[in-house]
């Protein structure tokens, strides 16, 4: 995912900038710790500290930790869980109406970029394909959101491809008789047949 060192530093940046306000310096701290124990892969205690910080900081603030939540989650394959945190942070930066400035525009970004990921992850190629859409709409110039917009153009195509030639092999299995079926009736039509004529001849054979 785009995020590993890039994000760290991302959310690291925004951090080192927080930590002067007295009022949300715990939840920067936690935020921090989480950052770093995300990037050596102690999920447990990243999960914990993102947690802690998500209940600390102020909304504005808040939002770093539930993103930092969410890469962890999207990292351990959790992806449900993932999408449903990037959801909440884009309706939180959306709400007012108005575009998202400065940290929080590539917020945004990273947010959509990563929620299309995890669609891809799931192969919902269309909510991928959305979201990358969506990314690019806050960051036209990034070449990562168009290569997997591309991509996940091109798997949605194959997929259908798939599903159709699929569905057309089971058609014409449906459409070939069972051979045993076959026998079974032919057989049945000629014990038939031979009935038909043995009875013809012992009627043949009647004296009145």
């Amino acid at each position: 995912m785009e995020k590993t060192i890039a994000s760290a530093l991302f959310v690291l940046g925004f951090i080192l900038m927080s930590l002067s306000c007295s009022s949300n310096g715990m939840g920067s701290y936690y935020t921090f710790v989480g950052t770093v124990q995300a990037k050596d892969k102690q999920t447990s205690r990243a999960i914990a500290s993102f947690s802690q910080a998500a209940a600390l900081s102020a909304p504005e603030h808040r939002l770093y930790a539930r993103y930092g939540l969410a890469t962890v989650y999207a990292d351990m394959g959790e992806n449900r869980a993932a999408i449903a945190l990037f959801d909440g942070i884009i309706q939180e930066l959306s709400k007012d109406g108005s575009e998202p400035r400065g940290p929080f525009k590539e917020l945004l970004y990273r947010t959509q970029y990563n929620r299309g990921l995890c669609f891809f992850a799931l192969e919902d190629f269309d909510e991928a394909a959305a979201a990358f859409q969506a990314a690019l709409l806050v960051d036209g110039s990034r070449w990562n959101a168009k290569r997997n917009l591309e991509l996940s153009l091109f798997a949605k195509t194959k997929k259908h491809g798939s599903a159709a030639s699929a569905g057309a092999v089971a058609a014409q299995k449906q459409s070939v008789p069972n051979p045993v079926l076959l026998e079974y009736i032919r057989q049945k039509e000629i014990d038939r047949w031979k009935s038909q004529q043995s009875k013809g001849t012992e009627e043949d054979s009647i004296d009145y």
